[in-house]
């Protein structure tokens, strides 16, 4: 029988399929300004700008809707943001930056394109648009447009992110070309690690030369094995149990999550998320001090098989920077030292910062310079350093193993 979600899925699908027939011709009619490559291909074509009035000294922007795929191999649309510097292109076309923004909460208010000033809430902005990048950022399907947020989903998330760098190219006056780097923080994260995996085959035409993450919400089961019965599991599980059985329906809330959390979930979800959890907290008090969860999700075969493919496989051939406070109580530092392990294990070009005095929210500012800097290097062809076979500040957070 289909549910309200059900229903609204298929619709979603169906005028995913109406605009992508649109869109087809409309990228034809496209100006290529300079850019051009990707006409013909859905991906990435624009179906909507809007300039962004008031966009910061130095920069142009737009607000976007443009076209994408789902985890599931549907078409889809996302919206999103592009600025460009006002500084002149040089002749081989900018370096693209995709930024992957963190966990905002589901709620339509949440999308941070339609904030006023969307590039306040892009870490680096600033010397991004100086060394005349252009810089993109996902809303992600599902927020803001209709569909179903790919949350920490690494194919969906990471598609939506290959397609806005399609996106920049396809829209006229930007001089956006091939070669592009990404970064994000928490959920964003997630996304930047999950880019690398998608590269050989859906990200064909584009040029990826560097990865860049702070706090990243990468080793999945690991953090979800010593968060379930923390308060954390509201602010994240409420979005996990809401929206993963979408994408895998062997998977239910009822297997893992308490009744108080089902019931809350829906609107806990919902609740915008900016600096910190105090939005939370006003709303919804002593709730988040009962369980969230029934079980550790990671005993529950079905729930193990997922979050274990959803964490980003180490990358090859691509260099790859991490941010990580040690005051983190979101995305453990123990998880972060896990992930290092088993990277460096594994070959990875691997560079991980650790920053003693910042949390989960302050990560990203703090860590900004360097990895501007960092992303610097990547697109002048060097190879930065590693820190493999360097000691860690933590010791790593235990694998879980298959239930």
């Amino acid at each position: 029988m289909w549910n309200d979600r059900t229903v609204k899925r298929a619709g979603a699908i169906v005028l995913a399929l109406v605009v992508i027939a649109a869109v087809v011709v409309l990228t034809v009619r496209l100006d290529s300004g300079g850019s051009g490559s990707n006409a013909g291909d859905a991906n990435g074509s624009i179906v909507s700008s809007t300039p962004i009035a008031g966009s910061p000294a130095g920069s142009t922007g737009w607000r976007i809707v443009y076209t994408t795929t789902t985890a599931d191999g549907m078409p889809a649309v996302s919206s999103g943001t592009v600025y460009v510097p006002t500084s002149p292109a040089p002749s081989g076309g900018r370096f693209v930056v995709a930024w992957a923004h963190p966990t905002l909460g589901t709620g339509a208010d949440c999308t941070p394109s339609q904030a006023t000033d969307p590039s306040a809430a892009i870490p680096g902005f600033a010397q991004m648009m100086s060394n005349g990048w252009v810089v993109t950022s996902t809303d992600y399907t599902g927020l803001g447009t209709e569909g179903v947020l790919p949350y920490l989903i690494a194919e969906g998330e990471a598609r939506n992110v290959i397609d806005s760098v399609r996106a920049a190219r396809n829209l006229p006056g930007t001089d956006a070309g091939p070669t592009y780097a990404v970064w994000g923080h928490s959920q964003g994260g997630h996304a930047s690690l999950s880019t690398a995996d998608e590269i050989a085959d859906y990200g064909r035409g584009l040029r990826l030369v560097g990865v860049a993450a702070a706090a990243p919400a990468a080793e999945l089961a690991a953090l979800v094995n010593l968060q379930w019965q923390n308060y954390v599991s509201w602010v994240i599980g409420s979005e996990v149990i809401d929206l993963w059985p979408e994408f895998y329906p062997q998977l239910s809330a009822s297997q893992v999550a308490t009744p108080l959390a089902i019931e809350q979930s829906p609107a806990l979800s919902a609740v915008c998320i900016t600096s910190n959890v105090t939005a939370l907290v006003q709303q919804f008090g002593t709730v988040l001090t009962q369980p969230f969860f029934s079980v550790n999700p990671t005993t529950v075969p079905a729930w193990f098989s997922e979050l274990q493919a959803n964490t980003p496989q180490p990358a090859s051939g691509i260099p790859v920077f991490v941010a990580q406070g040690l005051q983190d109580d979101v995305v453990l530092p123990s998880t972060t030292a896990l992930l290092a392990t088993q990277w460096c294990a594994q070959g990875s070009a691997l560079s991980v910062q650790w920053y003693p005095t910042a949390t989960h929210f302050t990560i990203p500012s703090v860590a900004a310079p360097d990895a501007m800097a960092w992303l610097s290097k990547v697109f002048a062809g060097q190879s930065p350093a590693t820190t493999c076979g360097q000691a860690l500040p933590v010791s790593p957070a235990a694998a879980p193993v298959a239930p």
